[in-house]
Protein backbone atom coordinates (compact mmCIF):
# COMPACT_ATOMS: atom_id res chain seq x y z
CA UNK A 1 0.00 0.00 0.00
CA UNK A 2 1.40 3.55 -1.14
CA UNK A 3 1.50 5.66 1.66
CA UNK A 4 1.60 9.73 0.96
CA UNK A 5 2.57 12.08 3.43
CA UNK A 6 1.00 15.76 3.61
CA UNK A 7 1.92 18.42 5.66
CA UNK A 8 -0.67 20.75 6.47
CA UNK A 9 1.60 23.70 6.76
CA UNK A 10 2.41 23.09 3.49
CA UNK A 11 -0.53 22.87 1.84
CA UNK A 12 -1.61 25.67 3.43
CA UNK A 13 1.36 27.49 2.24
CA UNK A 14 0.06 26.51 -0.97
CA UNK A 15 -3.27 27.98 -0.59
CA UNK A 16 -1.33 31.60 0.28
CA UNK A 17 0.81 31.67 -2.62
CA UNK A 18 -2.15 30.49 -5.00
CA UNK A 19 -3.83 34.07 -3.55
CA UNK A 20 -0.99 35.58 -4.43
CA UNK A 21 0.05 34.83 -7.28
CA UNK A 22 -3.99 34.82 -7.98
CA UNK A 23 -4.04 38.94 -6.69
CA UNK A 24 -0.79 39.85 -8.43
CA UNK A 25 -2.38 38.67 -11.73
CA UNK A 26 -5.36 40.23 -11.15
CA UNK A 27 -3.72 43.12 -10.19
CA UNK A 28 -1.57 43.54 -13.48
CA UNK A 29 -2.59 46.23 -15.50
CA UNK A 30 -4.24 45.87 -19.11
CA UNK A 31 -1.48 46.89 -21.66
CA UNK A 32 -2.06 50.25 -23.33
CA UNK A 33 0.00 49.97 -26.69
CA UNK A 34 1.51 52.99 -28.18
CA UNK A 35 -1.03 53.01 -30.91
CA UNK A 36 -0.07 55.66 -33.01
CA UNK A 37 3.23 53.01 -33.68
CA UNK A 38 0.56 50.30 -35.08
CA UNK A 39 -0.17 52.89 -38.13
CA UNK A 40 -4.25 53.20 -39.26
CA UNK A 41 -3.88 49.71 -40.63
CA UNK A 42 -5.35 46.14 -39.55
CA UNK A 43 -2.41 45.93 -37.22
CA UNK A 44 -4.15 47.92 -34.19
CA UNK A 45 -7.28 46.12 -34.57
CA UNK A 46 -4.98 42.55 -34.55
CA UNK A 47 -3.47 43.72 -30.95
CA UNK A 48 -6.76 45.28 -29.27
CA UNK A 49 -8.09 41.83 -30.19
CA UNK A 50 -4.73 40.07 -28.61
CA UNK A 51 -4.93 42.21 -25.77
CA UNK A 52 -8.87 41.63 -25.11
CA UNK A 53 -8.28 38.14 -25.55
CA UNK A 54 -5.12 38.57 -22.90
CA UNK A 55 -7.22 40.30 -20.34
CA UNK A 56 -10.44 37.61 -20.71
CA UNK A 57 -7.73 34.61 -20.29
CA UNK A 58 -6.03 36.62 -17.58
CA UNK A 59 -9.00 36.95 -15.06
CA UNK A 60 -10.16 33.38 -15.85
CA UNK A 61 -6.92 32.08 -14.60
CA UNK A 62 -7.21 34.65 -11.78
CA UNK A 63 -10.51 32.80 -10.53
CA UNK A 64 -9.08 29.68 -11.24
CA UNK A 65 -5.98 30.52 -9.16
CA UNK A 66 -8.49 31.64 -6.37
CA UNK A 67 -10.56 28.17 -6.43
CA UNK A 68 -7.27 26.49 -6.03
CA UNK A 69 -5.98 28.41 -3.24
CA UNK A 70 -9.48 28.21 -1.71
CA UNK A 71 -9.27 24.16 -2.63
CA UNK A 72 -6.11 23.98 -0.86
CA UNK A 73 -7.30 25.83 2.12
CA UNK A 74 -9.98 23.46 2.64
CA UNK A 75 -7.69 20.48 2.06
CA UNK A 76 -4.89 21.63 4.56
CA UNK A 77 -8.09 22.20 7.14
CA UNK A 78 -9.26 18.30 6.43
CA UNK A 79 -6.09 17.32 6.54
CA UNK A 80 -5.70 18.26 10.20
CA UNK A 81 -8.89 17.02 11.17
CA UNK A 82 -8.40 14.00 9.94
CA UNK A 83 -5.59 13.63 11.93
CA UNK A 84 -6.53 14.46 14.91
CA UNK A 85 -9.32 11.58 14.47
CA UNK A 86 -6.89 9.28 13.54
CA UNK A 87 -4.37 10.26 16.37
CA UNK A 88 -7.58 9.88 18.74
CA UNK A 89 -8.37 6.79 17.19
CA UNK A 90 -5.44 5.12 17.50
CA UNK A 91 -5.29 6.35 21.11
CA UNK A 92 -8.44 4.95 22.00
CA UNK A 93 -10.54 7.84 21.93
CA UNK A 94 -12.95 7.57 19.24
CA UNK A 95 -14.73 4.46 18.72
CA UNK A 96 -17.55 3.13 15.98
Amino acid sequence: MAVIRVDASVVRELALALADVGAELAATGDVEPARWALGGGATGAALNEVLGNWRHERFLLVDALLDLAEAAAQAGTAYVLTESVLTRSWAGGVTG
